[in-house]
């Protein structure tokens, strides 16, 4: 440690930074310096598994930058055209689009930066987003939204005139807002022509407020009435973004307020609908080779459904298993679809890779499944398990490129089946499909049950959309046995359309007449049997040509399903494409309460020290920090905690200093010193309060208390 930081107390060293100036004319200096700057990616650089972990998380990232730009652009165009329409004609009211983002939606950042964007590049460069915390009152409203206004990079401006950079914060209002806007658009002759043409290109301010529902009303009525007092001389636009309804906006402004500005309402889609799109189009990709297992993928979904809602979360979940799949060792780099890139990288393995590969508990099986000379093989020879690693990943990629293409064409004949057995969207069937084998499970039965009974009207539909999805992909695949199947299905498509259902209704319902008509009848429980035995009947007896026509249909999906549909966990070295440790939620979701108990209880758990060694809960060692010490001997009060008794328990530990009875009444500072402190820390942790029954006592809050 420096000799300039060193200090008993606690306390705020201050150093000159080498603060960066701006020169007169606006720009930054650039600091020198000849410090060399470090590797971003540490000292895992050199790591096959985390280059190969480093370049799926970028596309995954990449993915979803691309599917938040489609995704937000009918819903962000349309405010762009907001923003550049909204002053072509005189103005009275403040031009205001409400954004309703949705509620308990935690993701509007990526939304509002998309917008900030997309009006930069195309409208104004004047775009100013402000937030709750920074503008507590009028004043910091004020003084935020024209420091940034004034502040912005403006390709427009002279590189000799930016005195305004000087301005001081507390001089910023909106007359010095003005002066600048006239200086950019404004030209200083009013006889000028070219005046007419600066002002038809002067460019909007826009305000942009994404959390309406976090700032007080008071402010941001103010601040709607001193902005609509200057509307004819700046032309402002605001944004609200609104995560209730509507009605917020008219509860929370008067009537008087809500005259000053002109509301235009735009909805975007909730959060649910974003995380569907985010796993459909970024994670359940045909290209992206890193999968979750049943168990994690269903505790992220159960993250978000009950407890935050964020797809950034979940997203930041997904990174996480992936960080905690890959660094488990080079064996989780051949994580990849192309057979090349994995036949390089297994030819760099050293002998502690292929170890690695041996630990995996899918390989336990496959060594089961050998005979006796392949074993000692597989166990001792890393040559022959080479071979046989790049065997069954040849299978795995074969797998993985079908397996999602399949699952979103079982999705279009389940998912508005009635009651949903397999759920109505496409991550419930991925749950299902990932956990176990999904053509085996009573919920695919009851659905093909279901499939059978619909009618033409229902079924083509269905089959017109697997068509249309599998179309494009069958030339991704190396054999025609999809195109065969897609062929056939061509087939019973058209065979289904030829078919002329009126025919055969007539000759139904005659079927049916004649069978039900019975003058014998005479009771309702008569009827009830007769009905059951025609159900049997109708069980036992050559199906029609339409019934036909759709069991052959069914079969062949049902085929397809079985084959390229099958359980992860039935090929060897699944592993290194599915993570499905769901002990990854403890460090996902922390438990507070027992991780303080641990720390606090048995400090040696997370310091791993030797002079905290515990071996009873009840010990109390004087090495311990002071806040341990004070803690165990607070889980040994009632309710009320004398603090007197309690520090002369604390000294009895700390100081074993003889001393009889009256010298005991004398405290060390330094040891009343350490004691408060432990106390004082103690309460900001939520263990005690201040009684105000008995001076000298505090109160124990939790854990019997």
């Amino acid at each position: 440690m420096d000799e300039e930081t060193t200090s008993v107390s606690k306390g705020v060293f201050i150093f000159n930074n080498n603060t960066i100036k701006r020169s007169s004319h606006g720009k930054k200096r650039k600091k020198q310096t000849t410090e060399t700057t470090k590797d971003d990616n540490g000292i895992f650089a050199s790591n096959l598994w985390y280059q190969q972990y480093a370049n799926l998380k970028t596309i995954l990232e990449e993915n979803i930058t691309e599917l938040n730009d489609n995704m937000f652009s009918s819903v962000l165009s349309q405010l762009v055209e907001f923003v550049g329409n909204c002053h072509n004609t005189t103005v009275e009211e403040i031009p205001t689009a409400a954004l309703l983002t949705g509620i308990n939606m935690p993701d509007h950042g990526a939304q509002f930066s998309s917008l900030i964007n997309q009006i930069k590049q195309t409208e104004t460069p004047h775009v100013v987003c402000l937030q709750s915390q920074d503008c507590t009152h009028i004043k910091n409203m004020m003084e935020n939204m024209i420091s940034k206004f004034i502040n912005y990079d403006s390709p427009l401006e002279d590189e000799d005139e930016d005195d305004h950079r000087n301005i001081k914060k507390n001089q910023l209002n909106l007359p010095v807002l003005q002066c600048w806007y006239n200086n950019l658009y404004v030209e200083k002759s009013s006889s000028s022509p070219i005046k007419q043409q600066t002002k038809n290109s002067q460019k909007v301010l826009v305000v942009i407020i994404p959390d309406f529902e976090s700032f007080s009303t008071i402010v941001l009525q103010k601040f709607i009435l001193i902005i609509s007092s200057y509307i004819e001389v700046l032309p402002f636009v605001f944004i609200f973004g609104v995560a209730t309804s509507l009605n917020t906006l008219h509860t929370s402004l008067s009537y008087q307020i809500m005259s000053k500005i002109n509301i235009r309402v735009f909805k975007s889609q909730p959060s649910i609908v974003y995380l569907d799109k985010v796993l459909e189009n970024a994670f359940f990709d045909t290209n992206f080779p890193f999968h979750l297992g049943g168990k994690v993928f269903n505790l992220f979904v159960d993250l978000f459904l009950f407890y935050d809602l964020s797809v950034n979360n979940f997203i930041t979940n997904i990174k996480y298993a992936m960080a905690e799949h890959f660094c488990s060792g080079n064996t989780m780099s051949l994580c990849t679809l192309s057979i090349s890139e994995a036949r390089e990288m297994i030819e760099m393995f050293s002998h502690n890779d292929f170890e690695n590969a041996r630990h995996l508990l899918s390989f336990r099986k496959l060594v089961e499944d050998q005979t006796y000379e392949n074993r000692i093989k597989l166990l001792t020879d890393d040559d022959y398990l080479k071979e046989v690693l790049m065997q069954h990943l040849k299978k795995i990629q074969k797998y993985l490129r079908r397996f999602h293409l399949f699952l979103k064409l079982l999705h279009v004949l389940v998912n508005d089946l009635p009651k949903a057995p397999l759920g109505k969207k496409i991550r419930e069937l991925y749950a299902i499909a990932v956990s176990k084998d999904i053509t085996k499970s009573d919920e695919y039965r009851q659905c093909f049950q279901l499939l059978g009974f619909l009618s033409k009207t229902e079924l083509l539909p269905k089959i017109s959309t697997i068509i249309n999805i599998l179309s494009p992909r069958v030339k991704r695949f190396e054999n025609n046995k999809i195109a065969d199947f897609l062929n056939k299905l061509k087939q019973d498509l058209k065979d289904l359309n030829d078919f002329n259902m009126n025919e055969l209704q007539d000759a139904v319902e005659e079927i049916e007449c004649e069978e039900l008509v019975d003058e014998t009848m005479d009771s309702r429980k008569q009827f009830k049997e007769k009905l059951l035995g025609l159900t049997k009947q109708k069980a036992t007896r050559q199906l029609n040509k339409y019934e036909q026509l759709r069991k052959d249909v069914l079969d062949l999906l049902t085929n397809a399903f079985e084959e390229y549909l099958v359980e992860p966990k039935s090929f060897y070295f699944h592993e290194i494409f599915f993570f499905d440790d769901v002990s990854i939620q403890n460090n996902i979701v922390g438990s507070h309460r027992s991780a303080i108990h641990n720390a606090l209880n048995d400090p040696q758990y997370y310091l791993q020290c030797s002079c905290c060694e515990i071996y009873t809960s009840s010990t109390i060692l004087r090495t311990m920090p002071d806040i341990c010490v004070a803690y165990k001997l607070h889980l040994e009060c009632g309710k009320m905690i004398n603090l007197y008794d309690w520090l002369q328990a604390f000294l009895s530990i700390i100081d074993h200093s003889d001393c009889d009875d009256e010298s005991r009444r004398y405290v060390k500072p330094e040891l009343q010193a350490r004691f408060t402190q432990a106390v004082a820390e103690l309460e900001y942790l939520g263990f005690i309060k201040n009684s105000k029954r008995k001076a000298d006592h505090v109160a124990r809050l939790t854990w019997g208390g």
